[in-house]
């Protein structure tokens, strides 16, 4: 019987992956991955973060598009105007002044994307490949005795 490669063994480890907990600002996790690009540079590039409570449970993940929506400034999603043509949010923004730094105070816990799917550590490691392709999502969680492994 060949040897078969499972999620475990592909996954990157909870401890090398960027990870904050719920009440870390939006600035505060632009940091941690900033830091984790510069750390691992030539391993890999952390497209998202995990975002755990104070029990060390697993609560959503913060891509960087979700980044980017919680930075949006709220006064420009209730305009007449940008209901009628969203995409003059960066137009009308005031990217880089006083709302956007407001706005990265805000908790990662209000703009989080929640985890669709996990898998176990021994699954083979086609189950996340068809999972990732089912669910449209970049990574997914490894799970080992009720934990987050990687």
């Amino acid at each position: 019987m060949p040897n078969r490669k499972n999620a475990k063994d592909l996954m990157i480890r909870l401890e090398d992956y960027p990870h904050i907990p719920y009440w870390f600002t939006l600035r505060q996790a632009m940091a941690i991955i900033r830091e984790a690009t510069v750390k691992f540079e030539t391993t890999f590039e952390p497209r998202a973060v995990l975002v755990f409570d104070e029990q060390y449970q697993l609560m959503g993940i913060l891509t960087l598009r979700d980044i980017i929506t919680g930075l949006e400034p709220r006064f420009l999603k209730e305009t007449s105007l940008i209901k009628m043509d969203p995409s003059l949010t960066v137009l009308m923004g005031d990217f880089f002044g006083p709302k956007m730094i407001e706005q990265s105070q805000r908790p990662v816990s209000e703009v989080m994307s929640s985890i669709k799917v996990t898998v176990n550590a021994g699954d083979p490691i086609t189950k996340p490949l068809y999972l990732m392709i089912k669910e449209n999502v970049s990574l997914i969680p490894v799970m080992e005795g009720g934990r987050v492994a990687g």
